[in-house]
Order: structure tokens, then C-alpha cells, then sequence
């Protein structure tokens, strides 16, 4: 059943305030790192990190969703990322990357798995694709205007500037929903948590786990090792880096809002196919952004990569919500955590140790985009719901 209309405008509210401060910073931390001076290697290490911290908040998130009110579950969300941003004046002392990678992996999982859950809930029989389509623009808007402001302040006011902005933001949302109590979800708390054999021995008929496995690490490349690239094209600049992502997001509206309300009446596995298809090419295809290039060119090259990226995650998407719905939704959106974080440290470990072995840290990315490429396509092995 879908959750009230009341719950629905909170989940848009909480959805919104936490993709505006996304953009405002957390979607600079990678590209902040490179400009602070860690190369790519450390900055894979941080990526393990959160990996691991990821995990670790997720054991305890799963154990004090049945014991708080909603509402305050979602209020720690907002002070998790009050720490996240507090953390970045520590940068240059001992423990920094450590302290910072858990409180990022803290603040994804509140964040994400709490919007997830919520989402869910809204979800009816046979509309997935418009509402995950729906959903993904929503989340651009909202992320887009965060990365505009969040670029501007970086680049004009610094980060302490940013920081109070960020604050204000964050101590407003969680006072709205101290005030405006949020229903929770019956099914969520009356799921028990998963236990490690659960975990562990998780199975099913549509290959689930081995493409959980499989997505973590291509969820960072997409974001922290693909930001990094688009920093270097944009100059280093964290405000020409935001509209540079801002113009990109514009043109993939434009193109995915004639698709995301068809996607429900087409043949399922012949479009995940496509998806998947264009999704490999795209990581080929990111091999030669940093190539002598045309301007007009380069700008295509990362409208297509944009476009084939995000018909991949719609197209993803639909088909995890899907098997969600018939298998368990909040048990199967918590194995799905799980597995994907637990491959985000160990590849990111590795990623890590590998760097050490390479000359420059652009090497690193491009090493990345080589595997994804070849990895891609074993998201063939998702099978749809019967």
C-alpha cells in the first residue's frame, strides 16, 4: 500500500533539503581531496573508508529504526552531516581520511537507506519505471541548484562560508521535521534486523548478490572518480566544474523526460539490455575525454556519457525496485547495502594498493574506466522478476 499523502510530501521534503546539501559539498569531497592534495590512491582509500563506515552505521541503523520515532531517525541524518561538514577543519592532521571516511560512510547510509525506505513505500504496482523516473529528476533539480551554490561559495567565500551555509541548512530541515512528525513505514519496523547469517547467506533466483557485489564499485567510479576527471577538464574550478554539471544535467532532462514515462510499456529485458549495452560503451567512452579534442566534440562525448549513464541507473533501478517490491522491500534494499558497501572497501583497498605501483594518479582513473568497461556487462547476469 502506498504511504499517505502526508508521509509523501515528507519524503519529497527530506528528499529535497538532503539532495541540496548533497550538491553544496558532499559532492565536492572527492575533487576537494585532489585540490587539498591527495592524489588518487589515498583518495581510494577514503573511498574504502566509507565503505567500511557505511557498513558499520547500517548495523546500527538496522537496530534503532524499531526503537526511535521516525521523525527522529531522520533528524540524525541532518546531524551526521553537521559532523561530516565539521570534519573538514581537521584536514592535514593525523587521522583525518579515517575520521573523515567513516562520518561520509555514516552520512550515505542515514541518508540513502532512510530515502529508500521512504521511496518504497510510494511505489504501486506497474507504474516503477515513471516513479523511479520521477524520482531521478527530482533528485537532479534539487542536487543541481546544491552543486551551483556549493561551486559559487567554494570558489568565491571558501569553505568556511559554505560550512555556515550548510549548517543553516541542515539545523532548518531537522527543526521541520522535529515540528512535523513523520509516519514510519509499518512494514520497516516490524522487519526484525538482519542477523550476519542472513547476510551471508543471502541467495535468490535473479542473481541478486553477485550484482550487488558488482554495482558498489561502479556507484564511486560514476561519482568520485568521474567528478575528478570533469574537474581537471573544468580547470580545477569548483564553480566551472558545478556549471559544467549543471548544463549536462539540463540537456540529460531533456532527453530522459521523453523515456522515463515509457519505460513501463516497453520490453523489459530488451531495454535493460540496451542500458547495460550503453553503459559499458560509456566507460570506453570516458577513456577519451582526456584527449586533444574538439570543443564541440568533447561536449557531445559527455552528453553521451551523461545520457548512457543515467538510462543505465533508470533502467537499473526499475528492475531493483521491482524485485524489491516482491522480495521483502526494506530486507532486500538492507542486503543490497550491505553487499554493495562490503565491495566498496575491499575493490577500493585494492584500488589503493594498486596506485601505489603507478606513476601518476590519472592512471588510476583510467585503470577504473578499463575495468568498468569490461565488468559492465555482467550486470546482464540481473534477471527480472517473474
Amino acid at each position: 500500500m502506498p504511504i499517505s499523502s502526508e508521509a509523501s510530501r515528507s519524503f519529497h521534503r527530506f528528499l529535497g533539503l538532503h539532495a541540496f546539501l548533497t550538491g553544496l559539498f558532499p559532492f565536492f569531497i572527492p575533487v576537494y581531496l585532489w585540490r587539498q592534495g591527495h592524489d588518487a590512491g589515498q583518495i581510494s582509500l577514503f573511498i574504502a573508508i566509507t565503505g567500511t563506515g557505511f557498513v558499520l552505521s547500517l548495523v546500527l541503523w538496522d537496530r534503532i529504526r524499531t526503537r526511535l520515532p521516525f521523525h527522529q531517525l531522520i533528524a540524525l541524518t541532518f546531524l551526521v552531516e553537521i559532523l561530516l561538514l565539521s570534519a573538514v577543519f581537521l584536514e592535514g592532521e593525523n587521522g583525518f581520511l579515517l575520521l573523515f571516511g567513516l562520518l561520509n560512510g555514516a552520512y550515505n547510509c542515514f541518508f540513502w537507506i532512510t530515502q529508500r525506505a521512504l521511496f518504497l513505500e510510494t511505489l504501486a504496482l506497474g507504474d516503477t519505471g515513471r516513479k523511479v523516473g520521477n524520482f531521478q529528476i527530482f533528485v537532479m533539480v534539487m542536487l543541481k541548484l546544491g552543486i551551483f551554490s556549493g561551486g559559487l561559495l567554494l570558489d568565491v567565500g571558501g569553505y568556511p562560508w559554505l560550512f555556515l551555509f550548510s549548517v543553516l541548512i541542515a539545523g532548518s530541515g531537522l527543526l521541520s521535521f522535529q515540528l512535523r512528525q513523520v509516519p514510519q513505514p509499518a512494514a520497516l519496523q516490524q522487519m526484525p534486523p538482519l542477523s550476519p547469517r542472513t547476510v551471508f547467506g543471502f541467495r535468490d533466483s535473479h542473481g541478486s548478490r553477485t550484482v550487488f557485489l558488482l554495482d558498489g564499485p561502479f556507484l564511486f567510479l560514476e561519482s568520485y572518480f568521474w567528478a575528478i576527471t570533469l574537474f581537471l577538464l573544468a580547470h580545477q574550478s569548483f564553480w566551472r566544474l558545478g556549471l559544467l554539471v549543471i548544463v549536462l544535467g539540463l540537456i540529460f532532462s531533456l532527453l530522459f523526460w521523453l523515456i522515463k514515462n515509457r519505460i513501463d510499456h516497453l520490453p523489459v529485458q530488451r531495454v535493460y539490455r540496451i542500458a547495460v549495452g550503453g553503459y559499458a560503451l560509456s566507460w570506453l567512452l570516458r577513456l577519451l575525454v582526456d584527449r586533444p579534442l574538439a570543443t564541440g566534440w568533447l561536449f557531445l562525448l559527455l552528453v553521451l556519457i551523461t545520457f548512457a549513464t543515467s538510462f543505465f541507473r533508470l533502467a537499473f533501478n526499475k528492475r531493483f525496485f521491482d524485485i524489491a517490491r516482491q522480495s521483502g522491500r526494506h530486507r532486500y534494499l538492507l542486503l543490497k547495502s550491505y553487499w554493495s558497501q562490503a565491495a566498496i572497501a575491499v575493490a577500493f583497498l585494492g584500488m589503493a594498493l594498486v596506485s601505489t605501483g603507478l606513476a601518476e594518479g590519472t592512471r588510476l582513473l583510467e585503470l577504473g574506466y578499463l575495468l568498468a568497461a569490461l565488468a559492465a556487462p555482467f550486470y546482464l547476469l540481473y534477471r527480472p522478476p517473474r
